[in-house]
């Protein structure tokens, strides 16, 4: 995603960016990184396939099947931009299964188009065939039919060159001129365009067909339209080996040249060969060594990527001759074969005979693996319904662990206020008391209560925090000012805060406040009556510690002190504190080290 100049197609793309902003919800932002995805993949490949990542990941996470769809498809064609067709099919069919699915028919008929180009690609012509003619059969019945415009074109590339096929490819023009109309600014109006320069130069009119071609390739590069720009350049080169004298040089230079910058030199190997191989011939050794250390960085990453099927085009560029020489002698065989059949013509009976046992050995080796199949298919069934069991399992462990911890929580943190309030109330009966008196219980009834919402809170805030879908913002948390609030319901005298002023951490407020107040309550019950230190660390990260000493707590138990124990209070609250901590992405800890207890976390400086 690096800086370049600005093009036409930056326009959508910026207004793409600012509609992300402003989406209220993943599925919206989902569809956004897709659509920008789809636009990058004219013009930068790296960006393309970020998008599609990002995509893909947030789609996965919420279930979203449509986003998922539309990540996959972006990602089928980023695969195809670098020339791994194989993974281009794999990601495209999954793609089209997903809208399928879903039945959404324009996505599908893209699909069956994009499939049908990478199938060609990889050698695969009836496959290719077929997929094409599905998606030409869909197109007919679609409403917007801006995508059966492009499914044309692609019918009319496939069979220009095919003499049996010239009045559908010139009717699949035409049709698809006739839909284009509607949507101006549609890049398809490129290839019909380049289309009518090839009929220009069958026709003999080859230096305005060069012409128009070189036209719609700055055109297209202006626009931000890389690989259609790659593509009208590829006509000059077609022109050339159809006879006419056209300088298909600058051409493949120029198409090095802008496919380099915007990172789609895996599918221009074939480019790349040829210029280094023209200027090896001229003895042209500045150019010579220029398209060397290119052809050899690319020759590199592809052996790099061999691992993920990447296909080695170098050996088939450099090996062509050796491929020629195969063929010939392939074809010196075929004919020394003949002369032999011709030899065995009395012998037909017995190889009629041979043929038949062999087809019964065939019958029954397919029954036998069919079988064999199936039996392995059911032991997948087996094994997936055995996993789904297992993990259903582990989750209701989980919620019972959840529960555990939520109903010790309620019972130790609402004990105390709640008998603070009903003895609060039992002296409202008392008939005899003074304005004064009076008053005092009113004060101690109003602190009981906030002391309750306080506790309910910080649950509350536990809860979410538990559940799916709680995304952690972190936000300045002034230290001090929470460790202070933190000692309200605690005997102050005990406590000694060693915090520098202004001292803020990255992390959630709330999730602090009850970190900072359950290791302070903590430290006064394991300490009896001994003093409590606060001390807080800045270095490269934040280190607070609450000291106290302790008599009863060996460094055993202090390793295991946030560990969840059945039937103790204390240790739910300090559970509840690690996954507080965890969501904040930090580290809480607890040592001895003689007769003290530190207990501590440790925090990025917001500052």
């Amino acid at each position: 995603m690096a800086g370049r100049p600005l093009f036409a197609q930056d326009k959508v793309i910026r207004q793409l960016r600012a509609d992300l902003l402003r989406q209220p919800d993943s599925t919206g932002y989902t569809d956004v990184l897709n659509q920008l995805g789809m636009q990058y993949h004219l013009s930068n490949t790296d960006s393309c396939f970020w998008y599609a990542v990002k995509a893909r990941d947030i789609a996965s996470r919420h279930g979203y099947k449509r986003g998922l769809a539309g990540a996959l498809n972006n990602l089928s064609i980023f695969y195809a931009l670098k020339a791994n067709t194989k993974q281009a099919i794999e990601y495209g069919f999954k793609a089209l299964l997903l809208y399928r699915e879903l039945e959404d028919q324009p996505n599908i008929c893209q699909l069956l188009m994009n499939l049908s180009v990478f199938h060609d690609f990889s050698g695969m012509k009836p496959e290719s065939n077929q997929y094409l003619y599905q998606a030409m059969e869909l197109g007919k019945t679609l409403t917007q039919d801006s995508i059966y415009s492009l499914v044309l074109i692609n019918y009319a590339i496939r069979f220009e060159q095919d003499s049996t096929r010239k009045d559908s490819v010139k009717w699949a023009l035409g049709k698809s001129k006739e839909i284009i109309r509607k949507y101006p600014g549609a890049r398809e109006i490129y290839y019909i365009q380049a289309l009518e320069a090839d009929e220009w130069m069958k026709e003999g009119e080859g230096a305005k067909a060069v012409q128009r071609i070189n036209e719609l390739a700055d055109k297209a590069l202006k626009e931000g339209l890389v690989v259609v720009a790659i593509d009208m350049l590829d006509h000059i080169d077609t022109y050339r080996q159809n006879g006419y004298p056209a300088d298909a040089i600058p051409a493949r230079e120029k198409a090095f040249a802008i496919g380099q910058q915007a990172g789609y030199l895996n599918m221009m190997l074939p480019t790349i060969a040829s210029l280094y191989r023209y200027y090896a011939r001229s003895n042209n050794e500045a150019k010579k060594s220029y398209y060397g250390r290119a052809l050899s960085e690319l020759v590199r990453k592809r052996l790099e990527m061999k691992s993920s099927n990447y296909m080695n085009y170098l050996d088939y560029f450099l090996k062509e001759q050796e491929l020629n020489e195969w063929q010939l002698s392939n074809k010196v065989q075929e004919q020394k074969i003949n002369k032999a059949n011709m030899k065995r013509k009395s012998r037909q009976q017995l190889i009629g005979f041979m043929v038949g046992v062999l087809l019964l050995m065939g019958g029954f080796t397919y029954a036998r693996y069919r079988s064999y199949k199936e039996l392995r298919r059911q032991e997948r069934l087996l094994r997936e319904m055995n996993d789904a069991i297992s993990e259903k399992n582990q989750q209701l462990s989980i919620h019972d662990d959840f529960k555990n911890k939520l109903i010790a929580i309620l019972a130790r943190d609402f004990r105390e206020p709640l008998n603070d309030i009903i003895r609060v109330s039992a002296l409202f009966r008392n008939k005899d008391m003074d304005q004064a008196s009076l008053q005092l219980i009113i004060d101690e009834a109003v602190v009981s209560s906030r002391k309750t919402l306080v506790i309910f809170d910080n649950i509350l805030r536990w809860i979410k925090s538990q559940l799916s879908g709680f995304v952690y913002n972190p936000a300045p948390c002034d230290l001090l000012l929470l460790f202070e609030q933190a000692m309200h319901h605690i005997d102050q005298q005990r406590i000694r805060l060693e915090i520098s002023s202004g001292l803020c951490l990255a992390g959630d407020q709330e999730m602090l406040l009850f970190i900072n107040r359950s290791l302070l309550h903590c430290a006064v019950k394991l300490s009896g009556e001994g003093p409590i230190v606060v001390r807080a660390v800045q270095d490269e990260l934040v280190k607070v510690e609450v000291i106290c000493t302790v008599s009863s707590v060996t460094p055993q138990m202090a390793a295991h002190l946030f560990e969840y124990r059945r039937g103790d209070d204390l240790s739910v609250t300090l559970v509840i504190c690690k996954d507080f901590m965890d969501k904040m992405g930090g580290h809480i800890s607890a040592e001895v080290q003689g007769v003290q207890l530190r207990l501590g976390y440790i925090l990025p400086s917001f500052n």
